[in-house]
């Protein structure tokens, strides 16, 4: 596929975010700049949604579980000969997240892991690990699929992953997803010291208990899947309970705009996340203010990584985080049920220390 030149791209806004994205111009428009609302590109599926209602989940050699409901996921505690490791069964995805571990008889934990993922027939592991371990990884036929820049308290970490199908492993979009990549990184970075002033009749704050419904219909009314169950008020409670902060955008009381951070104490890293804005506000720049936000409460409290994990084939969402001073590390090749399908998602990192931050004048209300 060859690349578009950037002379030749118009801004427009993505759906999902209203964010800034990119469209060749149209022969009436006379190269006339013009900004639009266009839908973000659907993905395809590849294979069939994970079945739920009732949902069987082996856990060992002889045991296994039944779950009634609409099921994401189970954290299973492993432990083996020279191993012992706390994984997530991740249904919705159909693959095995590994959360922590520890083993000196490397061959037999990765054994096992296989073995968990072909009884439940997911074809995707993945696992974030330091420096002196991702390459044990690869000598098991996994791939570094992407590094996390100052993950572990200021060291970097990497994401190994392994694909038990070629349809898991085969993503169509790679080369457009590229270009995209290229056509944002060609663009300046535009973050200054100066205070940048709020967009008028909107208010700021963090998300408390009493937004818990609003936050599950706006989430219920963008995404037509995600691959963790934010539609639930219980779930989202349980994150606002823990290590999770939600920073809002409302307009007149009501919540046009909501990205989170989800926080890892540990390792002073945070993931930015659960990104969505109502079609009526977006185009203003909102979720901008809200990620400058988030990054600043994070370095509030001395935490050393921001990084994210953003649909490959939105312009809108890649784009916010590069102009917020974010660093392009990767991408994860059909990683999870969002938007309708398997997606790709690219890594973003930003040392919260020393990278570049736009500073706000606001109030956390």
């Amino acid at each position: 596929m060859s690349r578009n030149p950037i002379e030749s791209i118009e801004a427009i806004t993505d759906k999902n975010t209203g964010e800034l994205g990119h469209e060749p111009p149209s022969k009436a428009s006379s190269g006339k700049k013009k900004k639009v609302l266009i839908s973000d590109i659907k993905p395809v599926p590849i294979k069939d949604r994970s079945q739920q209602g009732i949902v069987e989940l082996i856990l060992d050699e002889g045991t296994k579980v039944q779950a009634v409901g609409v099921i994401y996921g189970m954290r299973h505690t492993l432990e083996g000969d020279g191993f012992k490791a706390t994984v997530f069964l991740d249904h919705y995805n159909q693959r095995i997240r590994i959360l922590n571990y520890q083993a000196e008889n490397f061959n037999n934990f990765i054994s096992k892991v296989l073995w968990l993922a072909e009884a439940n027939q997911f074809d995707k592991l993945f696992a974030i690990v330091p420096r002196s371990d991702w390459q044990k990884f690869l000598c098991h036929g996994w791939v570094l699929e992407a590094v996390i820049k100052y993950y572990l308290r200021g060291e970097d970490a990497f994401v190994v992953s392994r694909f038990r199908s070629q349809e898991r492993l085969t993503s169509p979009s790679l080369m457009e997803e590229t270009n995209l990549i290229e056509n944002i990184m060609d663009g300046p970075v535009k973050i200054t010291d100066e205070t940048k002033p709020l967009p008028t009749d909107f208010e700021f704050r963090l998300a408390t208990h009493d937004d818990l419904e609003a936050l599950a219909n706006i989430y219920q009314d963008i995404f037509e899947s995600y691959p963790s169950p934010l539609i639930y008020t219980g779930y989202l409670e349980s994150l606002l309970q823990g290590d999770d902060i939600f920073v809002v955008a409302t307009q007149n009381g009501k919540i046009q705009s909501v990205a989170s951070a989800s926080l890892d104490p540990e390792h002073l890293s945070a993931e930015l996340t659960d990104c969505a804005t109502r079609p009526e506000a977006r185009g203003k720049g909102l979720m901008s203010y809200i990620l400058s936000i988030l990054q600043m409460e994070l370095a509030n409290r001395n935490y050393v990584c921001a990084y994210t994990m953003a649909r490959a084939r939105s312009y809108g969402m890649n784009n916010c985080f590069y102009q917020q001073g974010y660093e392009f590390m990767g991408r994860l090749v059909n990683n999870c049920d969002i938007y309708g399908a398997f997606e790709d998602m690219n890594i973003w990192v930003k040392n919260l220390i020393t990278g570049p931050t736009q500073e706000i004048d606001y109030e956390i209300r």
